[in-house]
């Protein structure tokens, strides 16, 4: 709901109103950062559950063992190591509720004639009620003899902005400035318990019967961002633009002596199609609109940092019934605000009268005082192992490119499109401690990431092999230097790792630590959309490309799906290695090896190209003729179906290449370690005018 009221000449009042109330009732996929190796993620079972091994058996129980909490029946079968998710999908629950409002109030003053003033309030409130039920007779329940807990978290969020606006025309010269300020306050907590050892099979709710109680989910943060703006913006005949902007932002997640930055910008623009020469030039009849552009610009970050970030602190915990303190955030006093300086230099020109648009801008973006998590040595006795810092700078360029083309505009039939593309090349170029490297995890049992200085942030890290000994079907593992190794899970542990030279033990194993090598860029170096829009009388189409590449994805999923242990294996197992002279990129089986197909050790044969072409969405539409709607008593209607992620094009071997098992994380994504790939969906809707 809106509402906008001209009171009278020099007052207007104004405010907007909007609800939101989502269910979701899911699954443990196992995909969110730090549950890529969960034995009852949905995701990871999908993957190493081997087929022939059925849920239930013959008589309609579940197939489980409950001594060992895995599925299958009998001692060759308990060796699974994983749940059965039949079970979990049937005893088990996960839901998620919330509530969310999102308003604001405005008024705006006109004190004289080009000068307003306009102040505005505005809040964004959200209420989220998580539940979980893990059933006491398999899964993740099992360790507690089942698990009830109910969180809930309350996000309240105001903004007060009040901002002075003058706007006045001289002649052929424009001014338009503001000066402002800005204040945002943030306040978050979470509460809630965990109720542990059910008392009857019967109860499957929080408020059921339980033997103990815990607390779960409780947090507490608030935070407050204060800004001071101003920008002036001058341009002579539409021709000649000028602007500048300065502003001063604070952060209470700093520390007092570096809460504060101060960030500035200027612009600078000429319409060159405006002037004589070029409208007496026989390049206004190819283009009818021709603009350079250019900026500068140093811009203040905080994301990724917590509400009290500068500050250490001690959290209370239990010790057995003991009341206890227990060091949980080493707090950094020096953290200061990410700083960016970008420049921006473009061109837009207009073709065909302006039914062909394009821009084309080349861009730098140099970042300092980088903010990551940097890690610390175990024996520190740091939380985490981590803390965040300033470590270094980065830069990053590349080039920005959007065509706009109205190719066909007829009364029964249009056709819009749109295509856009933007490159980057993305480089570490400083950290700290001189320049030590930071190997991010994933969920804490491998680190394929590497952020080194001269390469791409997050790039991946892994010993480089070459093929398989056709002469043995063993893997070939390279050492930095190029030496080459094999390695024969079935030898004896002394002398697993040999020469491929003359079958020589070899002096040392293969590992990262010695061999690996940066191996490409996990960010993509180019990305884009392709955008069309058609109509037919009343009928309506929209498709939405979406492409990216130049990048590589770790396929962890791949690697553990070959490690020859007791569950499934992917069917490229099927070319492994069998007898001398055969020529594959599978080596031989050998049970429990998890090395030669680097499930034990990262390796170059599971980082792949990542390049894919997708379609994001495809909208279908009808709209009733007015004649009907007419009739109707309404302005419009118009029946609509829509598919998002319709189709993949990629050579990942994988599910989707689009995904990393670390969430955002800045510096280690595009890893692919159990992860459930995003889903296919499927509306189907109306849209009603009144």
């Amino acid at each position: 709901m809106s509402l906008d009221h001209k009171v009278n000449s020099w007052f207007t009042l104004g405010g907007k109103f909007q609800y939101a109330n989502s269910n979701n009732f899911g699954v443990n996929s196992g995909s969110q950062p730090g549950g890529a190796f969960a034995t009852s993620g949905i995701g990871r079972l999908g993957f190493n559950l081997a087929p022939n091994v059925p849920v239930f058996l013959n008589d309609g129980s579940y197939n489980l063992n409950r001594a060992s909490n895995q599925i299958g029946q009998g001692a060759n079968l308990t060796a699974l190591q994983f749940t059965n998710p039949q079970v979990l999908l049937d005893l088990s629950r996960f839901t998620s509720e919330s509530d969310r409002v999102i308003a604001n109030i405005y008024g705006n003053v006109k004190l004289m004639d080009g000068l307003n003033f306009r102040t505005t309030f505005g809040i964004d409130n959200m209420t989220i009620i998580n539940k979980t039920f893990q059933n006491p007779l398999h899964g993740d329940g099992v360790a507690n003899n089942g698990n009830a807990i109910n969180t809930n978290q309350s996000y309240r969020r105001w903004n007060l902005t009040n901002v002075l606006n003058y706007n006045k025309s001289f002649g052929d010269h424009n001014i338009a400035a503001l000066v402002g300020n800005e204040q945002q306050y943030t306040w978050q907590e979470g509460w809630g318990a965990w109720r542990q050892g059910v008392t009857d099979p019967f109860y499957n709710e929080f408020q059921g019967g339980f033997n103990t109680i815990v607390p779960s989910g409780n947090f507490l943060g608030e935070n407050y961002l204060v800004s001071f703006f101003g920008r002036v913006n001058y341009d002579y005949k539409k021709k000649y633009l000028l602007s500048f902007n300065a502003r001063r932002d604070g952060y209470s997640a700093f520390s007092p002596e570096n809460k504060y930055g101060n960030f500035w910008g200027a612009s600078a623009g000429w319409v060159v199609s405006q002037e004589k020469f070029f409208e007496n030039s026989g390049l206004s009849k190819i283009f009818s609109n021709f603009k350079v552009r250019g900026s500068y610009g140093v811009v203040g970050n905080n994301q990724g940092i917590g509400d009290f970030a500068f500050w250490s602190f001690f959290s209370s915990g239990l010790y057995g019934t003991n009341p206890s303190l227990f060091f949980s955030q080493a707090g950094n006093r020096d953290l200061r605000w990410e700083t960016s300086k970008k420049t921006d230099i473009g061109l837009e020109m207009g073709f065909l009268n302006g039914r062909l648009n394009v821009e084309a801008t080349y861009y730098i973006n140099d970042v300092d005082n980088l903010i990551l998590a940097e890690p610390q040595a175990p024996s520190r006795g740091i939380p985490g192992n981590s803390i965040l810092q300033n470590v270094g700078a980065m830069s990053n360029r590349g080039l920005e490119l959007t065509i706009n083309y109205n190719v066909i505009q007829k009364k029964d039939f249009s056709w819009n499109t749109s295509f856009n593309i933007t490159t980057l090349r993305n480089k570490v170029t400083a950290l700290a401690a001189g320049g030590a490297d930071i190997q991010p995890a994933t969920s804490g049992l491998e680190r394929p990431s590497m952020v080194r200085v001269g390469e791409s942030i997050g790039s991946f890290y892994a010993v480089r092999t070459a093929g398989v000994n056709p002469a043995n079907g063993q893997r070939i593992f390279l050492y930095r230097d190029g030496t080459q190794v094999q390695y024969n899970h079935a030898a004896p542990v002394a002398s697993r790792w040999t020469l491929v030279s003359n079958g020589a033990v070899a002096p040392r194993v293969a590992d990262q630590a010695n061999d690996g090598v940066i191996i490409g860029p996990a960010l993509p170096k180019w990305t884009g959309g392709w955008d069309n829009n058609f109509r037919y009388k009343n009928f309506d189409v929209s498709m939405l490309f979406f492409f990216s590449g130049g990048n590589y994805v770790y396929n962890g999923t791949r690697a553990g799906m070959l490690d020859q242990r007791s569950w499934n294996n992917t069917t490229d197992v099927l070319r492994r290695w069998q007898r001398a002279g055969d020529q594959t990129d599978i080596p031989r089986v050998v049970f429990g090896d998890n090395i030669s197909n680097g499930s034990g050790v990262v390796i170059s044969e599971n980082v792949e190209r990542g390049d894919f072409l997708k379609l994001r969405n495809i909208t279908v539409g009808y709209t009733l003729p007015k004649r009907l709607t007419d009739r109707a008593g309404i302005s419009s209607f118009r029946f609509f179906a829509q598919v998002f992620n319709a189709f993949t094009l990629t050579g990942y071997r994988g599910y989707d290449p689009e995904i990393s098992s670390n969430g955002n994380g800045n510096s280690n994504p595009s890893v692919d370690r159990n992860s459930v790939p995003q889903a296919r969906s499927f509306n189907i809707g109306i849209n009603v005018g009144f």
